[in-house]
């Protein structure tokens, strides 16, 4: 039995159960190593911006999560960011993930829907997309049917065998 797909703002409570989400999604999904030191930056960042020096003036973002505190069932990381080429600023997805045993309930589709709502609040282009060796179909499907596609990923392992995991994009 999965809880309402309601969204809400992370809070440091969350911290352990965060890290919970996001290491299931790097085990099925991730594509490069793991570096625990560069994640809970980011992740401290978003759930503790009052810890945030003044001279630090990296990326800000925001994480939204699906279930009580101490019982996640999804996950999603945004951050402000830029293009190499451009000021403009734009919503950067970092993570959507959706606990396994409650993949059957609405949660996917209301994590990408509180993601464009964050897009109509600040006026920031929302960049998103999949990046997946599991279920890839399924979830380009449903990113299809709520965003406008705008590209797609390949990843080569550089290993002279071809590709290690290629996954189809749908950006907004």
């Amino acid at each position: 039995m999965t809880c309402p797909s309601i969204v809400r703002i992370a809070t440091p409570q969350d911290h352990q159960e965060i890290w919970r989400m996001f290491l299931q999604g790097h085990r099925e999904n991730g594509g490069f190593t793991l570096d625990p030191r560069k994640v809970d930056w980011f992740i401290q960042r978003a759930i503790f911006p009052e810890r945030i020096a003044d001279w630090d003036t990296g990326v800000r973002g925001t994480i939204g999560v699906i279930g009580p505190v101490g019982a996640l069932e999804g996950i999603v990381f945004v951050t402000i960011a830029q293009f190499w080429y451009s000021n403009e600023h734009h919503l950067e997805e970092f993570i959507v993930y959706v606990d396994p045993e409650c993949r059957k309930s609405g949660h996917a589709k209301e994590l990408i829907n509180w993601m464009k709502r964050q897009s109509d609040l600040t006026g920031l282009k929302l960049l998103t997309g999949i990046m997946s060796n599991e279920r890839t179909e399924a979830k380009c499907r449903l990113y299809g049917r709520l965003l406008p596609k705008w590209g797609e990923f390949f990843l080569y392992s550089g290993n002279g065998k071809g590709s290690v995991m290629t996954s189809s994009a749908a950006f907004a």
